[in-house]
């Protein structure tokens, strides 16, 4: 695939995110409510992405959510999710302490390390969004995760503007005070669905 497909894919995933925005107001604003309320106690944001990605899914496939199947996919796989969500947890934090690190004492080799830290942690983000919208779809942990670091090593500008795209919505809804919490998660792990759907690998 070239860069061309690469922009397209990802311009065809924000169309469907503000399509299925526009088309489905009331439920974006549930879900991305629930969403946000079942994360505040942060060791649950594992388990509510895959809700909210299951969520997406079948309102994508079948023009409604699916309960039932949003319960299943939880009931299946919510020690998974919580298990990745912590690895990113844990990533991120070694990345912070290495960049305080580097801050309070300029020294080169925190420095380094924090930018390493910080390539791996944007990385590993990106190969659990794929992981995590495999998971929705049924597939067992190990094959979401491989599926997810395949995508990311064989769709690497794909990759790169998944990621600015996704800081990108949330700068926007930011700047929106409100929508942060009324469709910023709907439209992220629409936009997410959306792209990883496309371009399947």
């Amino acid at each position: 695939m070239n860069t061309s497909d690469d922009i397209r894919s990802v311009h065809h995933g924000l169309g469907v995110a503000f399509r299925s925005a526009y088309n489905n107001s009331s439920t974006m604003v549930v879900v991305s409510l629930l969403w946000v309320i079942a994360s505040l106690p942060l060791v649950t944001i594992g388990p509510a992405t895959l809700a909210a990605y299951k969520a997406v899914l079948t309102l994508r496939e079948e023009g409604e959510i699916d309960r039932d199947a949003v319960v299943s996919t939880l009931s299946q796989h919510w020690h998974n999710s919580v298990l990745l969500s912590g690895v990113f947890v844990a990533f991120a934090a070694v990345t912070v302490g290495y960049a305080t690190n580097y801050i309070l004492t300029g020294a080169v080799q925190s420095g380094t390390l924090a930018v390493i830290a910080c390539y791996l942690t944007a990385h590993l983000s990106a190969v659990l969004v794929v992981a995590f919208v495999r998971l929705a779809e049924g597939n067992a942990v190990y094959d979401a995760v491989t599926s997810g670091y395949s995508w990311t090593a064989t769709h690497p500008f794909d990759t790169v503007l998944l990621g600015f795209v996704s800081i990108g919505l949330f700068v926007v809804n930011a700047v929106l005070t409100v929508t942060v919490c009324l469709a910023f998660p709907f439209l992220l792990f629409t936009f997410h669905v959306a792209v990883v759907a496309e371009r399947a690998g």
